[in-house]
């Protein structure tokens, strides 16, 4: 059971002053009044009435005034201060607890004010934590700590500003990372994160005070250097940055010391571009001109590289326009048994007939197809289409032998390979000992352990593999034994030399000799002569390929060629079908 109410203190004095003054005063006026009016008053009941009634008129007076003050003590200021403690909570303005000040009829109210203010006062705490974490966010790399682009253009106005006050220059550097994607590849996310966080701040601590730094994009960092002497001391610093980023660098997490190359692209302000995004573009071009000319070189931009970018852009919109258009046609080449003259397979050759410039070998245009990242639609349009020819030849009754289709690094690479493999050899209803895939020795130079992946699952499909061009690389010897190809074709730069050649030949009998020892066929291409085709078969070369046996012939000419073969093979009677 809850004790009664009491009213407060203060309220109980009122209470008593108030009697106390409703008793006194009237008495105290009442004297007064007979004092200074005496005999005026009249008679004593009229006196007597007039007091009753001074003394109601003076206690009502005060009931009513008490009566005001304690409304007004107890409601009216309390609800004043719970008004103004509201309009500070809604003005995020910081206000004091309530709990403390008011009375007990509020509070409960009070209370909940109070912790209506103590969320708000940490909602305002979150916000600005979360809008300096967004500040943050929106002018700095979140994985290198280092000025983002935004902030970069932004400082890049400043420092533009300055440079044209005092007639001065800037220079801007783009510092790309190369085989960053191969490092993240082979040790991981983390590893690359790790190695392009360590460079950032190297990169940062080697800069002057003066200078700024900001990561731009995955692998490359943009350096703005302020009020450079001149293009000597701007190359300079290039120089230093490059080897910087270039020493070794340990990586804690992962226990491994690694290196990457690096390349830089310098435009120079205002001379190469008057604004930021003009500057950034042609540090980019010189870049890409660096990485042409090798690694770890730094480049300035020159107004030539915009009239290059425009050809090359022009470059690859045209052949993409030719996958779309059905500008590329397969020509066929056979592939001989010198000893019996029998026809053992053929390699299919891309070519591109330009409307404009004609036929086209690949070594016009497949550079361009692998810089906008076309070779493997390329490639999959010639097996496909490869596949087609065959399964057409066969159908006839004709036997081109195997049918060699090249492919490139990107594509042999590619871990969806096998199964578009699979499904050209399903949809044209052809067997997988029919295709013979080629793949260039330098292959082995660049990713040697993809290679032997790849290989792997080739062989899984029953498919046949030939290292191309063998001779013009320096590293594949080691990997023949591991990676035991069917079949490796000397590269006709050196079948060219035979046989006058000593060093040729000592070459090509070294190479026949290794293969022989590994179990390894060996055909010859670019035989043109009658002197290659008999130094060669007297060394035990016997499968050869080149213009002595049949020049590169369109899909109809080959068709041809073959029907005229088979007549004549078979005394003008035409061969049966397989």
């Amino acid at each position: 059971m809850h004790a009664p109410t009491r009213p407060p203190p203060s309220l109980q004095a009122a209470a008593l002053l108030a009697v106390g003054a409703g008793v006194l005063l009237p008495a105290l006026l009442w004297l007064l009044t007979e004092a200074v009016f005496g005999t005026a008053l009249g008679t004593s009941p009229e006196r007597q009435r007039a007091a009753v009634l001074l003394m109601i008129a003076v206690q009502g007076v005060l009931t009513a005034g008490l009566l005001l003050w304690a409304l007004s003590r107890r409601f009216v200021q309390p609800f004043e201060r719970l008004v103004e403690h509201v309009h500070g909570l809604a003005e995020l303005r910081p206000v004091a607890a309530l709990a403390q000040r008011l009375g007990d009829d509020f509070a409960p109210l009070a209370q909940e004010l109070d912790r209506l203010r103590q969320r708000v006062q940490t909602l305002q705490t979150e916000l600005r934590a979360s809008h300096a974490r967004l500040h943050k966010a929106a002018l700095y790399d979140a994985l290198t700590g280092l000025p983002n682009r935004a902030l970069m253009l932004e400082l890049f106005g400043h420092e533009a500003a300055a440079a044209r006050r005092r007639g001065g220059a800037l220079a801007l550097l783009r510092i790309g990372l190369d085989g960053l994607r191969n490092l993240r590849d082979s040790l991981g996310h983390a590893a690359g994160d790790e190695l392009v966080t360590g460079l950032a701040h190297r990169l940062a601590a080697a800069l002057r005070d003066s200078d700024f730094i900001c990561r731009d994009g995955d692998d490359e960092f943009l350096v703005l250097l302020a009020g450079p002497a001149g293009w000597d001391h701007v190359a300079t610093a290039a120089e230093r940055l490059l080897h910087t980023a270039q020493a070794p660098l340990q990586l804690p997490r992962s226990g491994r010391s690694v290196r990457v190359h690096a390349g830089t692209g310098i435009a120079m302000y205002p001379s190469d571009g008057g604004d930021f995004e003009g500057l950034a573009r042609a540090s980019s071009l010189a870049l890409a001109r660096s990485r042409e000319l090798g690694q770890g070189l730094h480049s300035f931009y020159q107004p030539a590289l915009d009239e290059a970018l425009h050809e090359r852009l022009g470059a690859e919109r045209e052949l993409q326009r030719a996958l779309e258009r059905g500008e590329f046609e397969l020509f066929y080449q056979p592939m001989l048994d010198v000893r019996s003259e029998r026809l053992v397979g053929c390699e299919a050759l891309l070519r591109w007939r330009h409307p404009r410039r004609g036929l086209l070998s690949p070594a016009a245009f497949l550079e361009t197809a692998r810089r906008c990242r076309l070779m493997s639609a390329i490639d999959a349009w010639v097996l496909d289409a490869a596949c087609g020819d065959l399964a057409r030849w066969l159908g006839v009754g004709l036997l081109p032998g195997r049918v060699a289709v090249n492919l490139s690094l990107q594509q042999a690479r590619n871990p969806a390979l096998p199964e578009a493999l699979r499904d050209a050899l399903e949809r044209h209803v052809l067997s997988p000992t029919m295709i013979e895939l080629e793949i260039t020795e330098d292959a082995f130079l660049h990713d040697p352990e993809g290679v032997a992946r790849a290989l792997s699952r080739w062989r899984m499909l029953g498919l046949a593999l030939t290292v191309d061009d063998f001779g013009v690389g320096y590293s594949s010897l080691s990997h023949l034994r591991t990676l035991r190809p069917q079949r490796l074709k000397i590269d006709c730069s050196l079948v060219g030399g035979l046989p006058q050649d000593v060093e040729d030949c000592a070459l090509a009998r070294a190479m026949l000799a290794m293969a022989a020892a590994l179990g390894i066929e060996v055909l010859a291409e670019g035989v043109e002569t009658p002197e290659q085709r008999q130094w060669l078969l007297a060394q035990g070369c016997a499968l050869q390929q080149g213009h002595l046996h049949g020049e590169p012939m369109t899909t109809t000419a080959f068709e041809a060629w073959l029907v005229q073969r088979s007549t004549a093979r078979t005394g003008g009677r035409a061969s049966p079908a397989p």
